[in-house]
């Protein structure tokens, strides 16, 4: 069993405690976002770029240590050039400032049915990550078994998480465009948000635009719109709803699975292999 085995007895609470306590303060933080100055309203942002960071870097590291171990000469230096390690955290620095942005524009749109989705899906997260351990027990070498299922667990959690915020679409109340012009409903939609931070807050009116001007594209192919543009704007804003929730579903996952990565242990691995 490896050291930092998800399925450990006792260990499994531990990590499941860690990742509800993430889920409990971003809701705090979106109920109290309205009278928070910049500075307590940065962090939840800082905490959500950190955990993506090492998620992405564990899952990036794993490849890349299994690419040169099965490719590559050790003492090659085109193994030496990919054992550098900046250009990849710099590289997953960006991609998970990207995500961070689109999990905290997101969340101060959830509805309770989304919230409680999202704590729901650690216990998701949880068993997923118990049985791949269970799996890949003596299928693996023990150094890699537990980021290896770590990085299969987010994977498939961010699809399952996807399909459960789609579904939980049919059960949430949401305004009734249809009778609004575009421009009113991304009216409408900026005044449901208060934040008391200047910066943060245009970022997350931009999200309340947004997800304003999707829900009136998705409610106006139902009734019967006429002319050719607005029916092309209706059908991209309907699709891009799919897209964007896959995002906040994918960013949710690295969240939790950077409550349990270990990039610095592949690091390790690495230099013991």
């Amino acid at each position: 069993m490896t050291q930092d085995s998800f399925a450990a007895p006792g260990r499994l609470h531990w990590q499941l405690l860690a990742m509800a306590t993430v889920w409990l303060l971003l809701a705090l933080w979106t109920r109290l976002a309205g009278g928070l100055g910049c500075g307590p309203a940065i962090l939840p942002a800082l905490l959500l770029w950190t955990l993506i960071l090492l998620a992405g870097s564990e899952a990036s590291l794993l490849r890349r240590h299994l690419f040169i171990r099965a490719c590559l000469e050790p003492q090659g230096m085109l193994a030496r050039w990919l054992d550098r390690r900046t250009f990849l955290f710099l590289w997953q620095g960006g991609k998970a400032l990207v995500l961070a942005l689109v999990l905290l524009l997101a969340l101060p749109l959830l509805r309770p049915p989304q919230w409680l989705l999202l704590l729901a899906d650690i216990l998701l997260l949880g068993g997923l990550l118990w049985a791949l351990n269970r799996l890949l027990r003596g299928e693996v070498l023990d150094r890699y078994q537990a980021a290896l299922a770590r990085a299969w667990a987010q994977r498939v959690n961010a699809v399952l998480l996807w399909l459960g915020l789609l579904l939980s679409l049919l059960f949430t109340a949401r305004h009734d465009y249809g009778g609004l012009a575009l421009t009113e409903a991304m009216r409408h939609g900026t005044a449901q948000v208060q934040v008391g931070c200047d910066a943060l807050a245009i970022l997350v009116r931009g999200g309340a635009v947004l997800e304003a001007a999707l829900w009136w594209s998705a409610q106006q192919l139902f009734t019967g719109l006429e002319g050719l543009p607005l029916t092309l704007l209706a059908w991209l804003g309907f699709i891009a709803a799919f897209g964007i929730s896959f995002l906040v579903a994918w960013a949710w996952s690295r969240v939790l699975g950077g409550m349990l990565a270990r990039p610095w242990r592949l690091g390790m691995a690495r230099r013991t292999a």
